[in-house]
């Protein structure tokens, strides 16, 4: 397989790399300042209707089950708090951002599911270790993949074909390291440097596939590792015992009843965050 295209991977972050929408950040930033109110991040929400109505939707949804009907978005704030927010936010801005016919493709739906699930998954492994940062767990495992969605945008086409091609083989860095000289990690990792985010994030989405090169933030590039393995044997409909027995899941203790656990509600959750974003 060759690629006929001449991209390099600085040419492809400067030219498929979308920027994040300005009120990602803006909301992000002041949902980390405590002296913000909640009718000040509701006012900051409204000034983008497709997020407020996602918001909305979240805080009705069956995940919440309040006994009454949110009807604006101070309630909404006040009743789903600032985490579900900043996921909220995160998941809108990445979807917006690489658009419809990337995401409605049947390559970026099964790319999205991945990503989201594997958010959800590591947010819940950071629990389960007691580790700080379930928040940062839940970014690191929605960006991981990243360099994904910037391939198929470049040659929906193409980069369709070198993941079937990866799934056959079962290594699609290797094979995307044949056909473009980088892998997705590789284009991800100067992905996010070029949105600016937090070194940590960074570095997690470099060495997800290869935690044990990481330099920094050992702890939640290893749990980012172990959500992605976890969600891609579960899609694949595969036996997870070679992860069981990893070191990798040993060093934080994790078992196979808590896998199953954090699979079945993920599983659940996605029902209704599909919903949210629909």
């Amino acid at each position: 397989m060759t690629y006929a295209g001449t991209f390099t991977i600085d040419h492809l972050v400067k030219t498929e790399l979308p920027p994040l929408p300005g009120s990602v950040m803006r909301i992000s930033a002041m949902l980390q300042d405590m002296r913000v109110s909640q009718n000040a991040i509701a006012h900051a929400i409204s000034l983008d209707p497709v997020l407020a109505a996602r918001i909305l939707r979240l805080a009705n949804s069956p995940i919440y089950a309040l006994q009454r009907t949110v009807t604006n978005l101070t309630m909404a704030v006040s009743a789903v708090g600032n985490r579900a927010i900043s996921e909220t936010i995160l998941i809108s801005g990445i979807g917006d951002s690489f658009g419809v016919k990337v995401m409605n493709s049947d390559t970026g739906k099964s790319i999205w599911f991945h990503l989201l699930a594997t958010a959800l998954a590591a947010s819940d492994l950071c629990r389960l270790a007691k580790l700080r940062g379930s928040e940062e767990a839940f970014t690191c495992g929605l960006l991981h993949d990243i360099g994904k969605l910037i391939f198929l945008r470049a040659d929906p086409d193409f980069y369709g074909r070198v993941m079937e091609r990866g799934v056959d083989e079962g290594d699609l860095s290797t094979v995307e390291k044949e056909v473009f000289g980088f892998d997705h990690a590789e284009l991800g990792f100067l992905a996010a440097e070029s949105w600016r985010l937090p070194a940590t994030v960074c570095n997690m989405i470099r060495y997800h596939h290869r935690p044990s090169m990481a330099t920094e933030a050992l702890a939640m590039t290893g749990i980012v590792s172990i959500a992605d393995s976890l969600v891609t044997l579960r899609q694949a409909g595969q036996p997870i015992e070679g992860l069981l027995y990893s070191s990798a899941v040993a060093s934080f203790g994790f078992n196979e009843i808590q896998f199953d656990y954090i699979w079945d509600n993920l599983v659940e959750r996605l029902k209704e965050l599909m919903n949210v974003f629909r």
